[in-house]
């Protein structure tokens, strides 16, 4: 099988297809040099030119198309105390003040979230901000935590002075601070990428390997190396104590495939700690760029971020972290959090119509079962709904200057809805002139989806013959002449 073209490597690092000779493969794409040099990583937010990433590692640029056999064996099992976090772009929060960290961090911590991960970039001001959001645990929630990711797409790192400068800024201000997070006693620490940085010295390896020692605490190195051959944790990177696979979302229109994924790089990192992502969306639709980074669709129907969180669930013995992509990364439409921050000018996707918080009152239930091993009692009936505010073909998608949403047909024109329910009742739901019809349902999770239609969407639930909920939003439309291209999600929440 040949593979080409910048628009085919993404924010991962493998693909695997099924050969019936050979079982399920790997396919590790890796490009030549000029090539590579082109290419955006989808995931790095508000990234729009190829600039981006002009540093690529070597390790990357052999020009080869690799085969992996996906390892048969089991990953070892572990028996690490969980931590869920969540991944903050504190890029968005210019506008932050300590009261508002203070909020979202009680928020977080009320939604079984562990910790922040604090995606920090090149912004003078961004220092400010994270020392606040440390403080501000501590001032509400001395048990929630923070560590940092450092953002090696806008973090310069190739001298010993852009090294000092992250020492100086996001490791010695936090190393001592009583809500920093610690692994095996050490500040943990990863990346987003930072596979080329050198840091002044001979290599990249050799170059963490300056910064960890010269940082002035023990460092828990987890980063995100985008290096596709994971034969390199155990040799080249093999100094690292754990390694982060950005892997929240299917890479094709099929569903609940990332796993295969975390099993391969769980094989090859033995005795590593390992970290894995999670995520309810993706849409991302602006002009300039690579139109295969900024203007495109990742699967999130069929309840796929229950399907991911049920695959975390299941390897949970395999997994001492598992971290929720993201709190507040508006641009690409994957935020749980309050929409508090700020977000790019030319993103007009996102409304006050586009609140996610009930994906963070949903994201309670399966961090607690991850953490824990068993479901959590259901002592609340409540409602959950999602859905895009127009059909994925829509016109505008097309014409509004910015270009057909790429992948925009993996979508499904359905309004998702979650019953949780203390014992059984009976429910009926409609989405404009399509209706389930009353449905008997069991005490737990019930789900089911309704056809889009014009107008309004709502539920009402009850149980023997008295109406515990009748939710009839007004803040959700869904129509089929829609000005502005919005793939993004709606979310509701009502509890009986």
């Amino acid at each position: 099988m040949i593979v080409s073209g910048c628009g085919l490597l993404h924010a991962w690092s493998s693909w695997h297809v099924d050969e019936p000779e050979f079982g399920t493969i790997f396919l590790v794409l890796e490009l030549s040099a000029s090539q590579a040099a082109c290419c955006v990583f989808p995931h790095i937010p508000n990234t729009s030119s190829c600039a981006m990433i002009a540093q690529l590692s070597v390790l990357l640029l052999t020009g080869a198309l690799t085969a992996v056999a996906l390892p048969t064996s089991s990953p070892a099992k572990r028996a690490d105390p969980k931590a869920v976090f969540a991944h903050v772009i504190v890029g968005n929060t210019y506008n932050y003040t300590p009261d508002k960290w203070a909020s979202d961090i009680s928020l977080a911590s009320s939604k079984a979230i562990d910790a922040f991960t604090m995606n920090v970039g090149s912004n003078d001001w961004q220092p400010a901000r994270v020392l606040d959001a440390y403080n501000a645990a501590q001032q509400v929630a001395p048990n929630f935590k923070l560590s940092i990711s450092l953002d090696m797409n806008s973090l310069a790192c190739a001298t010993v002075a852009d090294g000092q400068y992250i020492i100086d800024n996001f490791i010695t201000p936090f190393k001592s601070h009583p809500n920093r997070y610690l692994y095996s006693n050490k500040m943990f620490l990863s990346t987003f990428a930072g596979q080329w940085c050198t840091f002044g010295q001979a290599s990249a390896p050799a170059g963490w390997k300056w910064l960890i020692q010269n940082s002035g605490t023990s460092i828990y190195f987890i980063p995100n190396l985008q290096i596709g051959d994971a034969t390199l944790l155990s040799t080249t990177w093999n100094f690292i104590d754990g390694f982060k696979l950005w892997n929240a979302w299917p890479k094709t229109a099929a569903d609940n495939t990332q796993w295969a994924d975390d099993a391969w790089w769980l094989q090859n990192s033995p005795g590593k700690g390992y970290l894995t992502l999670v995520s309810p969306w993706f849409f991302i639709h602006r002009a300039g760029g690579d139109p295969a980074i900024n203007n495109r669709y990742l699967r999130g129907d069929n309840f796929e971020y229950r399907q991911r969180w049920q695959q975390l669930i299941d390897h949970r013995d395999s997994l001492p972290f598992v971290e929720v992509a993201t709190w507040n990364d508006y641009g690409e439409s994957h935020y749980i959090g309050p929409m508090t921050g700020l977000w790019p000018d030319d993103v007009k996707y996102i409304t006050v119509n586009n609140d996610h918080q009930a994906w963070a009152d949903y994201t309670w239930y399966y961090a607690t079962w991850w953490k824990s091993g068993a479901a959590p009692t259901i002592a609340t009936d409540r409602v959950y709904m999602w859905a895009r505010p127009h059909p994925k073909n829509a016109a505008i998608c097309s014409n509004d200057g910015v270009g057909a949403v790429l992948n925009a047909d993996w979508a499904d024109d359905l309004l998702y809805i979650s019953l949780f329910l203390k014992s059984p009742a009976q429910a009926y739901c409609y989405s404009g002139s399509n209706n389930s019809g009353t449905k008997d349902l069991n005490a737990g999770v019930n789900e089911f989806t309704i056809p889009l239609a014009v107008g309004g969407v709502g539920c009402t639930i009850t149980r023997n013959g008295v109406t515990l909920i009748n939710y009839n939003p007004t803040d959700f439309t869904y129509t089929t002449s829609p000005s502005v291209c919005n793939l993004n999600a709606w979310t509701g929440l009502l509890r009986g």
